[in-house]
């Protein structure tokens, strides 16, 4: 099971995780980070098979979104510092602080593992990057916020057609409720001007994977190529009638492929 919400402060700004703990001995950690579009809710579905691996799981909300403070700071590395020291937090309260991680991320959150992996490379045992975005371009954010956000239709609408399946209402209630929260717009204005630039740092040189979605409307050229450059040594799998939430949709194949993933790179 997933466990209570938490929270750590960084210069005042709460960024809110979750733990999961196996039941037998920690055999690998691993790092769970959702994109501004989902939160610690959506990985239910990978949780308890990560678990059952001996798998030590953070699942984190991206700073500034999902239930953490909105006015934290947008830009990868600012993210990925705050990141590494819920990590750090985690890895006091256990028997072994000096570990590795696996790092895991969707969507325009793989900028920020990319990041971590750049600013601690020792630390890294592998990154996973599912449905990666490197970029996303909104000529107007704000206009692209008021249009898509506030009314629960449009955003289910918007949900459904970057997924490529129905959805349930109450998952995309999640998704849609921390991106309403007072000053939610200004951040998520300031986010989507800041991820109209791919990353300029790749993977290095730890073992990467790419689970993509054959049917991912957002998987364009432009992120086509940043992936080439920024991913020029990974092992690509591509799951051919997934879209954009593959946690959702197509959590049994994201289950094989990260058992598969866990097992190789152990």
């Amino acid at each position: 099971m997933m466990g209570e919400s938490r929270y750590l402060s960084f210069s005042g700004l709460r960024v809110r995780f979750e733990v999961a703990e196996p039941e037998g001995p920690v055999k690998n950690r691993i790092l769970l980070l959702s994109s501004p579009l989902i939160n610690c809710f959506h990985w239910r579905k990978l949780v308890p098979e990560l678990r059952d691996l001996g798998c030590l799981c953070v699942l984190a909300d991206l700073p500034g979104f999902g239930m953490s403070d909105p006015r934290a700071p947008q830009t990868n590395t600012q993210r990925a510092n705050m990141l590494w020291g819920v990590l750090d937090e985690i890895d006091g309260e256990t028997s072994a602080p000096m570990s590795m991680w696996h790092l895991a991320a969707h969507g325009t959150a793989c900028g920020t593992i990319l990041k971590m992996g750049t600013l601690f490379p020792d630390s890294v045992k592998s990154q996973v990057h599912i449905a990666p975005l490197f970029a996303f371009t909104a000529q107007n954010p704000a206009a692209w916020y008021d249009a898509n956000i506030p009314d629960p239709r449009r955003f289910h609408q918007l949900i459904e057609r970057w997924a490529g399946y129905p959805m349930d209402d109450y998952v995309v209630d999640r998704m849609r409720r921390p991106l309403t929260r007072p000053g939610m717009k200004e951040t998520f204005t300031r986010m989507l001007k800041y991820a109209a630039t791919p990353p300029k740092q790749g993977m290095g040189f730890c073992p990467t994977m790419a689970l993509l979605g054959g049917r991912d409307p957002l998987w364009d050229d432009m992120n086509q190529q940043a992936a080439a450059s920024l991913l020029p040594d990974a092992e690509r799998h591509n799951i051919r009638s997934a879209g954009h939430f593959p946690t959702e949709t197509h959590s049994r194949a994201l289950r094989d492929y990260l058992r598969g993933w866990l097992k190789y790179n152990d």
